[in-house]
């Protein structure tokens, strides 16, 4: 019997000369690239921050004029005051309630985003939605300053339907900031949504109805988990930024308001004590960080939970 002829070898091309020396040059590139953006981002932040926190540590005299020395006087006073103290908590709770609301706003707008087949429907919705981000938040809280004046469209409206009688001070209610904050950092929210509700596979949400859940057993036993991504970074986006909210409410509720970032520009420009300025500005950030924190460990655990 003869032998069946051994098969031939397979060629294996040769490696290109040179791949791995052009290959580490284009990726060192790359990586200088990404990293030069970065530090200047990192040094721009870092070094004003470690120059304030400098400043938040310095005494002060009878006039307010920054000595030298470290104290925590500064820290102190913030937490012994009601007029500062009282600020934080105060921008606390309308950080709370302002994320509360905007993503029960955002999410039915994001699902649409995601979800809808109509073209012309979402660029509609999209253009309605995102238009704040395109004026300056300037612009959008002296709109609110024109609707809710003593002569404004609201007013003259309630009035035509006979509710009221004289024109009502909206303009220094605390509901009118409320509402004109949240109009400014919805968009952040329905941004954030919309790309986690984008993900979602359809057939998840198909296959649910066929095991017979009903819409909300669906939005609560599938979409809300997996949707967990896009609302801790819509929380934490909102959140952090309507800590800090200075334009508006100065605009819409005027300078007496208690809110941190008022009091922070007060006692700068006002009282001219820059160093518990700069101490309530560090206090805020602190609160600010550790609420986000919390929000970031609650979304690992929902997802760890789903996980498993």
């Amino acid at each position: 019997m003869t032998s069946a002829p051994a098969p031939a070898p397979i060629a294996v091309p040769p490696r290109a000369a040179g791949t791995r020396r052009t290959r580490r040059p284009r990726d060192l590139r790359g990586h200088v690239a990404a990293i030069v953006p970065t530090l200047f981002v990192v040094v721009a932040f870092l070094v004003p921050l470690a120059g304030l926190l400098v400043l938040s540590l310095r005494p002060t005299d009878a006039m307010n004029n920054v000595l030298p020395g470290i104290t925590g006087a500064q820290y102190a006073e913030v937490f012994a005051t009601p007029y500062l103290w009282g600020s934080v908590v105060e921008s606390l709770w309308l950080a709370v309630r302002v994320s509360v609301a905007c993503l029960v706003l955002a999410f039915p707008v994001a699902w649409y985003l995601a979800r809808s087949t109509s073209p012309v429907g979402k660029s509609i919705v999209f253009v309605v939605t995102l238009s704040p981000l395109l004026t300056s938040e300037v612009v959008r809280s002296f709109g609110w300053r024109v609707v809710m004046a003593g002569e404004g469209p609201v007013n003259v409206l309630l009035q035509s339907l006979g509710l009221i009688d004289e024109s009502l001070p909206l303009l220094r209610s605390p509901w009118t900031v409320f509402l004109a904050v949240v109009h400014v950092l919805l968009p952040f929210a329905v941004l954030a949504l919309s790309a986690s509700l984008g993900a979602i596979d359809p057939r998840l949400l198909q296959a649910s109805a066929d095991l017979g859940a009903s819409g909300l057993r669906t939005f609560r036993s599938v979409v809300l988990p997996l949707a967990t991504p896009g609302v801790v970074a819509a929380t934490v986006i909102v959140f952090s930024l309507s800590m800090g909210v200075y334009v508006t409410p100065l605009m819409v509720g005027g300078a007496n308001q208690s809110l941190a970032g008022l009091r922070i520009q007060t006692e700068a420009m006002v009282a001219f004590d820059q160093p518990r300025a700069a101490a309530l500005s560090f206090v805020l950030l602190a609160v600010t960080l550790v609420v986000c924190g919390i929000v970031g460990l609650l979304g690992r655990l929902a997802e760890r939970g789903r996980r498993g």
